[in-house]
């Protein structure tokens, strides 16, 4: 098992734009792994995949 370590970076919140929503906790950014990359899902627009957010490797809340 490795134990590699996720490295993460902020994003703007593609709900808001940058504006601060319920989903990025009013900061208008939230933390992404990096590379960024948007939702494949949803192409960067917002859906239940990526938490309405339009990125991929979000950050979770007890991570």
């Amino acid at each position: 098992m490795t134990d590699e370590k996720i490295i993460y970076e902020s994003a703007t919140c593609g709900h808001c734009g940058g504006m601060g929503c319920l989903y990025c906790n009013k900061t208008g950014v939230v933390a992404v792994a990096r590379p960024k990359r948007h939702c494949h899902h949803c192409d960067g627009i917002g859906c239940i995949y990526c938490g309405f957010t339009g990125w991929a490797g979000l950050k979770g809340k007890y991570d």
